[in-house]
């Protein structure tokens, strides 16, 4: 995985939306509470698209109040994206018409997920996506300020690791899978796929040590983690485009080799349960009650 210290490698996606963002950080400075400001997301993380938005944190001595937020906007002649309704109406802005989300946050917040995460080992994901958005962030203003948290965070324990893997392992059950992959139901199936591959997604994080980015990020992130199954990104994409049964075949070999990783490197965690969800049974059809000594219902007349 990439150096979370050095600026990623940037593609013209990246490159403007960063420019942006140090324009708008030289303006953000003159505020008298701000203590630093950062460039996240995927900017920052490397991942940017062609509809990516630019993501800044502003990190302020206290919590501005509603009308040092309400400056804030207006120094940047900013716009609403969103209605009032929204949850995202008070951090959603679009600047010249290209939308910038804003967060206003306090180092305490960031300290705070840290205690939860790397000193609690907490696997509390959005704790630790404040985590994967810290490491990442390109500081713009006020780096001396950011630079004990980042330092903080970036030795991941190896017990936070055990701690995802004991939770996460055992979702490698297939029982339920087998079964879907054989009645006409995709939603049902994809559904429990879904929720399989959320559970590898966690494993895979913490055989690397690396923070949850969101699902947004999965095959982003995949794609920098050393540790994986080979050609884990191509694969994962086929059981999307294979059939069923043969996808829930092409599945068990993934988990089974992401296993062997973490018996190989985590070899206190036991690994029974996972090794049980991974050898169920292919599901028996049933057709005919009565020739397993079932009475048709006239034999009691």
């Amino acid at each position: 995985m990439r150096n979370s210290n050095k600026l990623p490698r940037m593609n013209q996606h990246a490159k403007w939306r960063l420019e942006l963002a140090q324009n708008l950080s030289k303006q953000l400075s003159n505020f008298s509470g701000i203590r630093a400001v950062a460039a996240g997301g995927s900017v920052a993380r490397g991942y940017a698209d062609a509809y990516s938005d630019l993501e800044l944190l502003v990190y302020w001595h206290h919590q501005p109040d509603a009308e040092t937020r309400l400056a804030v906007f207006n120094c940047l002649n900013a716009e609403r994206r969103y209605p009032k309704m929204d949850v995202g109406y008070d951090s959603a802005y679009l600047i010249d018409g290209f939308p910038v989300d804003l967060w206003h946050k306090t180092l305490e917040q960031e300290e705070a997920a840290a205690d939860k995460v790397v000193d609690q080992f907490s696997i509390d994901l959005d704790a630790s996506n404040v985590l994967d958005t810290m490491q990442f962030a390109i500081p713009l203003y006020g780096a001396g300020y950011l630079q004990p948290i980042k330092e903080r965070i970036g030795a991941y324990p190896d017990q936070l690791a055990v701690e995802f893997l004991e939770a996460y392992l055992p979702h490698f059950h297939l029982r339920q899978l087998l079964y879907a992959a054989r009645r006409d139901n995709p939603t049902a199936f994809y559904s429990i796929l879904n929720s399989i591959l959320d559970g590898l997604f966690l494993v895979l994080l913490a055989l690397n040590k690396s923070y949850f980015p969101t699902y947004k990020w999965f095959y982003k992130r995949l794609a920098e983690l050393p540790v994986v199954p080979e050609q884990i990104d191509f694969r994962l994409r086929q059981l999307y485009v294979e059939s069923p049964l043969f996808a829930v075949k092409q599945l068990t070999a993934i988990l089974e080799e992401t296993v062997a990783l973490a018996e190989r490197l985590y070899p206190q965690v036991d690994t029974a349960f996972v090794r049980y969800g991974l050898e169920q049974p292919v599901p028996q059809a049933y057709k005919n009650a009565f020739t397993f000594g079932v009475k048709a219902p006239d034999d009691s007349r």
